[in-house]
């Protein structure tokens, strides 16, 4: 097995969390240790060999705390292997065009590390669950309310991402 796993997130309502422990949960029946955290409670990078880094996408971007942690870390993220994942609402109607802005949202990151792989799901958006200031920006927006996330499909692509990154 290439090492332990580093599953980080960046999220503001609790949807890109619930999907990385997911893919943590996967992969430790695959097989591996796995730890699942927040960007901000990592502390040290170099135990992991391999990496799985996941954002929910707000007003076109990874969340601050993602880029900051790529950034930081990009010299040793440079000597592993790393996937990205990001989670979107507009992602529940992939057309072209949102997939085109989605994937813009991880150029970004890619100034920082070249990942093996990118992949976009479709997130959740609770209206009750919003505070104020972004219950006004997504009023303005109009985006689906719901949860789209489709958890088979999370676990097959950690299942995919497994067998061609982290064995050894």
């Amino acid at each position: 097995m290439a090492g332990k796993i580093l599953v980080a997130y960046a999220t503001r309502y609790g949807s890109t969390l619930e999907v990385a422990e997911r893919i943590a949960e996967k992969l430790e029946k695959l097989g591996h240790e796995c730890d699942c955290m927040d960007y901000q409670d990592v502390e040290d990078i170099t135990k992991y060999g391999g990496i799985v880094a996941g954002s929910a996408i707000q007003m076109g971007k990874w969340l601050p705390e993602a880029k900051e942690f790529m950034e930081g870390k990009r010299v040793y993220l440079s000597k592993i292997p790393v996937v990205l994942f990001s989670l979107g609402i507009t992602l529940s109607d992939p057309t072209d065009h949102v997939t085109r802005k989605a994937l813009f949202a991880t150029d970004e990151i890619c100034q920082y590390v070249t990942p093996k792989e990118i992949k976009l799901f479709p997130g959740r958006l609770i209206r009750d669950e919003l505070r104020d200031a972004d219950r006004d920006l997504v009023t303005l927006a109009k985006p689906p309310f719901g949860d789209f996330r489709d958890f088979k499909a999370i676990e097959k692509w950690a299942e995919e991402i497994e067998s061609k990154y982290f064995r050894d």
